[in-house]
């Protein structure tokens, strides 16, 4: 009997526990607003400060601004990387040196100068909903 009360108590805790670490997570709204055209898709990536995604999503345009939501997102530091991938093909299409083709874009709007954004500014903090806006370049 001993050991059936001990593992309810330790099975009722792990359930409290789950409960408590789900209703930390918090909802991304990323607004991404200036698409060229309203064709194609954007390829999104929600990463931690590592670079290592955490999630990602391919959503279909349909108007030249989209709305795109992360559900779950554990508090914590990140940063978001998209691309619009106008044609189609999966990738993100770019032409002599590198530079990109197709509209991109990423948190805090950081601008590339001379090469790829740097990711330090692109990061920022998830403690509570949050919504941020990205302009395509």
């Amino acid at each position: 009997m001993k050991h059936v009360l001990i593992a309810a108590t330790l099975l009722a805790s792990s359930f409290v526990a789950k409960a408590q670490h789900q209703s930390d997570a918090h909802t991304l709204t990323v607004n991404v607003t200036d698409l060229k055209t309203a064709s194609g898709a954007v390829y999104i990536s929600l990463q931690d400060p590592t670079q290592k995604a955490v999630q990602k999503q391919a959503v279909p345009i349909q108007k030249n601004n989209t709305q795109i939501v992360f559900q779950n997102v554990p508090p914590g530091t990140y940063a978001v990387r998209l691309f619009h991938d106008e044609n189609n093909n999966k990738k993100m299409d770019t032409g002599i040196f590198g530079i990109p083709k197709e509209g991109w874009g990423c948190s805090n709007n950081v601008k590339a100068t001379f090469g790829p954004p740097k990711y330090d500014a692109m990061l920022f903090t998830v403690n509570t909903d949050k919504a941020i806006t990205i302009h395509i370049n």
